[in-house]
């Protein structure tokens, strides 16, 4: 089940060690085809947008588990019909990580 999360929070547990980018993608809707991402460009553009001040919240990104890795997948922009990317994004779990950790730091609570 596909879970709302942050910019922010998504930086934090790459940031804390968490989880490590194991590969990155972009998918172009209208083309129909996949780009690969350097994991560093990906870090440093999630840092990059963090410090953007009240955009860094403007994008949707959504999470999973990953049951073939035991990781995680995020990604944004599949919801969003007026974009023309999808940024996928797959982790893996960093040793001496705990899930539950984990889903504490992607978890977005409503208030």
């Amino acid at each position: 089940m596909k879970r709302i999360t942050t910019t922010a929070k998504i930086n934090e547990t790459i940031s804390n060690n968490l989880l490590q980018v194991t590969k990155a993608e972009i998918y172009y809707k209208s083309l129909g085809t996949t780009e690969t991402v350097n994991a560093s460009i990906l870090c440093e553009s999630l840092d990059f947008l963090c410090h953007s001040g009240i955009f860094a919240d403007a994008i949707g990104w959504h999470y999973e588990r990953d049951s073939k890795t035991n990781g995680y997948i995020v990604e944004c922009g599949r919801m969003n019909p007026d974009t023309e990317i999808i940024v996928i994004v797959y982790l893996d779990i960093c040793n001496g990580a705990c899930k539950e950790n984990i889903e504490k730091a992607l978890e977005v609570t409503e208030e």
